[in-house]
């Protein structure tokens, strides 16, 4: 069974080592490349000389930079001749982050037809599918464009046109060129940076007028933007290509609505009597500040009030608006009187100025006793005896502010009659609200008296004093007294009401009371109108009793409401409130229709004919009040032409508006001229006639407004009219109102608006326009202004960095502020950069707070590594309506990479002599890149010829041989291959053939570049014996590692030297990984192996125990001798097994069973 289990392993042993071989050969399939597609920009393979021809390129797959070592940059080859030839110039690509817009582009410069070969060896590209025709041109000479200023005029006023003469040269035939002239308009600042072409927040209202006049070419644009600018007129079909202009805009007029108004440092809390001082910010229609200067010191002058809390107009003392101040605005300033928390509003022509209102808060000042005012709870000076009387103390300061907190009065009471002051005991003093207290005591003495209210030092009075009030005895009750009558049902305005008053005391009985005493209040709230009433006494006894006109019980009230609404009625008698102190209601209806107060409130004088047209009738009775009639009566309203067009005119009833006015519309069916007359139960209601004129009604024009839209930070040109309908060929705006949120000028039809700075979302106005026959028709314009993405208002004009490595080490780049208007959406801030990826700072960052914003460079996997030099950080701001980029430089200082060496571990030697010798590296036999190369060289800026590294080669056994060129003699050492010595030796003889040189050393070693490095790699032939040798391979980078920014001497260091060894062998070694796992696998068939052998032998033992047991239980003996031997059995088995006898028993049962 061993020798089973040994030729078993053999067996194994000998097919893994014949399959190793196999199984060791690494896959150098790489990830499967994308494709790429080529066409014609607009199908355009047709060109004249000079003319540019572009190709886009169409990614067909998954294309990540990150995944690939080197970027795509295939070679454009033309008949045979790459690149820039006598076929084609000015060739390359426009390979941006956008795959999507990748374009390759040159100049072609020969007549003919031509083929085209794009290739990349990277990506497996080479595509021939393309050709292009170039014709000739009759005496081709490229057409040239000047370009200057109308009236050589280069500096305007933000909203002046500016204009661009266009220059065309002689031979420029718009019938040859099958591109016509259109360039596109680019403006920069005055750094020549931030581009932006077309209309943006430079200029807008940009057109051209590019007639058959080629003479009177022209290029217009509007300038919104203060400063200085560059322009930049290009396009490319005709190699247009022109940075010569240059302008300067200065502030327009100011725009007073779009001033920006805020408190003067910041404060707008100011105590009593403080100077509030307020800066006015003047701007231009379209956001530009400005200055004294640009005004010519002007001064404008603005609307300025405030408003406290309940919307109530508010004081402002001493108001002054001096003019400019030193900060660069207007500035105004009045002294802060009233208090509390108020509003200032800013105006000019009731419109807000930007930042208006203002909230401000004024502290109250010290209490002013002169100027306390006593609020009296009941409007009288007669007061029923045992009544109470009650005043509330309100606090002032001298202007009339509250003043909080309780302050201590004192009050006398003094008797007319005796002038003495009356002791009074149960005043109380009680403070009801903050800065409100209230004064009440009991009425006990009859009499006229007189009430002073003072300080507590009886220094001064508060106003109103004194107050003079009678007390007399009478016990009417307010709840026992009886008001009944018909005049306090509802009723008709101009009708006479009368109700009665009836005066008990608190057991039913009369109560009578001097007439003077009597005070009735009848009051319309909704507009604040008093109805005087007549207070008439009731004699009882028909004549009898003279005293009752003088003392009486009973009273009569008439009166007269004229205006119709809800009325409230309260009765007094002296200090006493009738009907528990609530008032009587009563609604007065208006009264008849009066045609004569009536009137015809709207309609139009020029109509179109066979359409429906509305007239607009308030009717009202003979105190101007607005009648509701019933529907029943509405026939009772008519529309009356003249007798002479009355069989040309229909009508429809009136409609009724629940406001008191009615509709009623008709429709005239011919043209010429209505009077018409509206009449209400035959009765005319003026004007009687009014005048209609009817016209066709394709003559009439008709206003559908405009919807546009704008980008927050620009303006936008555009004609109002263009969407109405008007005869004539002729309209123009007559009016139109300031829309809320943004600047509106007008240039005849045309209109300028700009929005605010940081509103977005709708804005309109509307308009009325006006045709060559004088009709007019209304309407809006609805404005959409667009929120941009996210604007960085700072960020740092260049960054550092260190090759490989986090920069900064510590903290952040600072100085990165971002402004978005609308906080409430969601945005993306992406970083991207050519060579090296940019992070977050796990550092705070302060969000939607204009202060510092701190990112990190790091280098990413991915990533472009050993990369030095420049680099560009694109900063992309993106939300639902667009995206921005900036590109920020980034400085990438270098540092030394060590270089590399790509050589396999071992190398097989197959049919080696020592004649014809072995090519070690050949890559078409071992499908291998054999190179050494050096990091740094990628990215070295100095002459890459002066990159040179020290590299040497080195065998244990035998020799090698190569062939040298002849530069490399000086540098040159190698130890001999048959000296003793292992020391380097130059270069002392040598045969240069060609102007190379071979030789035969032990080891080679040289300065040489890169290239020189990889030709003797690639051409080492070995000359050993059967047992092979080890090759040594080592590369020193003289410490080279860049010259950027200029003195390549600096940029120096110490010397890395990276060194690689190569096993020359016969056999295949086997892979180490199939070793192991051959190793194991012998290892676990041994365990296994062990743990059945030691079963076995188990079980066998087992089995010759019970078979001996069986034995000897079978051999006959007398009985005695078994009792014996049973006896001795028992016993000796519990020795031999030392086992208990319940062990021997199972044995025995397991023996019988066997």
């Amino acid at each position: 069974m061993a020798a089973q289990w040994l030729f078993c392993n053999a067996l194994i042993a000998l097919l893994i080592l014949f399959i190793a071989p196999h199984l060791s050969k690494s896959d150098d399939s790489s990830t499967q490349s994308p494709g790429f597609a080529y066409s014609w920009m607009d199908d355009d393979d047709e060109f004249y000389p000079g003319d540019i021809a572009t190709i886009k390129v169409k990614i067909l797959g998954n294309y990540n930079s990150e995944e690939y070592k080197y970027p795509f940059n295939p070679n454009i080859t033309v008949n045979g001749s790459m690149g820039n030839s006598s076929y084609v110039t000015d060739v390359h690509s426009d390979f941006g982050n956008d795959t999507n817009n990748w374009r390759i582009l040159f100049k072609p410069i020969m007549v003919g037809v031509f083929y085209m070969v794009i290739d990349d060896e990277h990506f497996r590209v080479h595509d021939n599918s393309l050709h292009f025709h170039v014709s000739p041109a009759d005496s081709y000479i490229p057409p040239h464009f000047m370009f200057r200023w109308l009236n050589s005029k280069s500096e305007f006023q933000a909203g002046d046109t500016a204009t661009i003469q266009v220059i065309v040269s002689e031979n420029f035939n718009t019938k040859t060129y099958k591109h016509p002239f259109n360039p596109n308009i680019t403006v920069s600042d005055y750094d020549g940076k931030n581009e932006k072409m077309g209309n943006s927040s430079y200029i807008t209202g940009l057109f051209s007028n590019l007639g058959p006049a080629m003479n009177k070419w022209e290029l217009h644009f509007i300038p919104i933007m203060v400063g200085t600018f560059h322009v930049l007129i290009s396009q490319e079909n005709l190699n247009v290509s022109d940075t010569s202009m240059s302008f300067i805009v200065t502030p327009g007029k100011i725009y007073r609505p779009g001033g920006i108004v805020s408190w003067m440092g910041g404060v707008n809390h100011f105590a009593f009597e403080a100077k509030a001082e307020l800066l006015i910010i003047p701007k231009d229609a379209f956001g530009n500040n400005l200055t004294y200067i640009s005004e010519n010191w002007r001064i404008h002058f603005f609307d300025l009030s405030a408003t406290d809390a309940k919307g109530e107009n508010a004081y402002l003392w001493n108001l002054q608006q001096p003019g400019w101040s030193r900060f660069g605005g207007f500035e105004a300033w009045f002294i802060a009187t009233i208090s509390g928390n108020l509003l200032l509003h800013v105006k000019d022509k009731n419109q807000d100025l930007i930042g208006s209102p203002l909230t401000f808060t004024v502290d109250h000042g010290p209490l002013d006793v002169g100027n306390c005012v006593p609020d009296w709870t009941i409007e009288s000076k007669s007061f029923q005896i045992f009544s109470t009387m009650e005043t509330f103390i309100t606090q002032r300061d001298k202007f009339g502010n509250l003043v909080p907190e309780f302050y201590p009065f004192d009050f006398d009471v003094i008797g007319m009659k005796e002038n003495l002051s009356l002791p009074i005991g149960d005043v109380q003093f009680q403070e009801v609200a903050p800065g409100v207290q209230s004064l009440s005591f009991k009425l006990l003495i009859d009499g006229d008296f007189t009430l002073i209210i003072t300080d507590k030092d009886k220094k001064q009075q508060i106003k109103d004093m004194p107050h003079e009030y009678r007390v007399y005895v009478g016990y009417c009750d307010g709840m026992k007294s009886i008001v009944n009558g018909s005049g306090l049902q509802n009723s008709v305005a101009g009708e006479v009401s009368k109700f009665s008053i009836f005066l008990r005391d608190i057991y039913d009985y009369p109560s009578p009371f001097n007439l003077i005493t009597i005070r009735v209040e009848i009051t319309l709230p909704l507009i604040s109108l008093d109805v005087d009433p007549h207070i008439y006494p009731v004699d009882p006894h028909n004549g009898e009793n003279e005293e009752w006109e003088r003392w009486n019980s009973d009273f009569e009230v008439f009166y007269t409401p004229e205006k119709s609404g809800l009325y409230e009625i309260r009765v007094y008698c002296g200090s006493v409130p009738l009907n528990g102190g609530n008032p009587f209601t009563k609604f007065v209806s208006p009264g008849k229709v009066n045609a004569s107060v009536s009137r015809v409130v709207k309609y139009e004088s020029r109509v179109s004919n066979t359409v429906l047209h509305g007239v607009d009738v308030q009717l009202m009775d003979s105190f101007s009040n607005p009648v509701l009639i019933k529907a029943s009566e509405l026939s009772k309203l008519t529309l009356d032409p003249d007798e002479i067009n009355r069989s040309f005119f229909m009508v429809v009833m009136f409609v009724d508006n629940r406001d008191g006015t009615y509709t009623g519309f008709y429709m005239p069916m011919i043209l010429g001229t209505y009077k018409i007359c509206a009449s209400f139960e035959g009765k005319s209601i003026p004007p009687c006639p009014f005048e209609v004129t009817t016209y066709k009604r394709e003559d009439l024009p008709i206003a559908y407004g405009l919807d546009v839209s704008v980008w927050e930070d620009e303006s936008i040109v555009f004609n109002v009219l263009v969407n109405d309908y008007f005869v004539g060929g002729k309209a123009k705006v007559v009016e139109y109102q300031q829309p809320g949120h943004g600047s509106l000028l007008q240039h005849g039809d045309l209109f300028i608006y700009t929005p605010f700075k940081r509103f977005y979302g709708n804005d309109s106005f509307p308009y009325s326009m006006s045709d060559a026959n004088g009709n007019n028709a209304s309407s809006h314009v609805n404005i959409f202004v667009v929120c941009i993405p996210p604007q960085f208002v700072s960020f740092p004009p260049q960054l550092q960095a260190d090759e490989d490595i986090f920069s900064p080490k510590f903290g952040g780049y600072s100085g990165f502020e971002i402004t978005y208007s609308d906080s409430t959406e969601n945005i993306s801030i992406m970083f991207t950069a050519q060579h090296g990826s940019f992070s977050l700072s796990p550092l705070l960052m302060q969000l939607w707070d204009p202060m510092w914003k701190e990112i990190t460079v790091t280098k990413m996997e991915g990533r472009e590594g050993n990369f030095s030099g420049e680099d560009t950080l694109r900063v992309t701001t993106m939300n639902k309506h667009g995206k921005h980029d900036w590109d920020i430089p980034v400085i990438v200082n270098p540092i030394n990479d060590p270089p590399f060496i790509n050589v396999p571990e071992f190398i097989m030697l197959e049919n080696v002599t020592e004649d014809e010798g072995f090519l070690i590296f050949d890559r078409q036999r071992d499908n291998f890149n054999f190179s050494i190369g050096d990091p740094d060289h990628l990215h070295f800026t100095g002459n890459k010829s002066h990159f040179r590294l020290m590299f040497s080669v080195e065998v244990s056994s035998g020799y090698f041989s190569a062939n040298l060129p002849a530069e490399l003699t000086s540098t040159t050492e190698l130890k001999l291959k048959n000296g003793n010595s292992n020391q380097w030796q130059p270069l002392l003889t040598f045969i240069e053939i060609s102007r190379r040189f071979s030789l035969k050393a032990k080891a080679i070693r040289f300065r040489g570049t890169i290239e020189d490095c990889n030709t003797l790699l690639q051409q080492i032939l070995y000359h050993g014996d059967e047992d092979g040798g080890v090759l040594t391979v080592s590369v020193n980078d003289m410490g080279w590692y860049g010259c950027y920014p200029e003195d390549c001497q600096e940029m120096m260091s110490a010397p890395l030297i990276s060194e690689a060894t190569i096993n020359l062998i016969r056999k295949m070694p086997v892979d180490p990984v199939i070793a192991q796992s051959l190793m194991s696998a012998i290892v676990i068939e041994a365990i296994i192996l062990t743990l059945l052998v030691a079963l076995l032998i188990f079980f066998t033992c087992k089995c010759v125990f019970v078979l001996l047991h069986k034995k000897i239980k079978n051999q006959p003996q007398p009985q005695s001798q078994n009792l014996h031997h049973m006896s001795s059995t028992k016993d000796s088995s519990d020795t031999i097994t030392g086992q208990p006898s319940g062990l021997s028993k199972q044995l025995n049962e397991e023996s019988k069973l066997g």
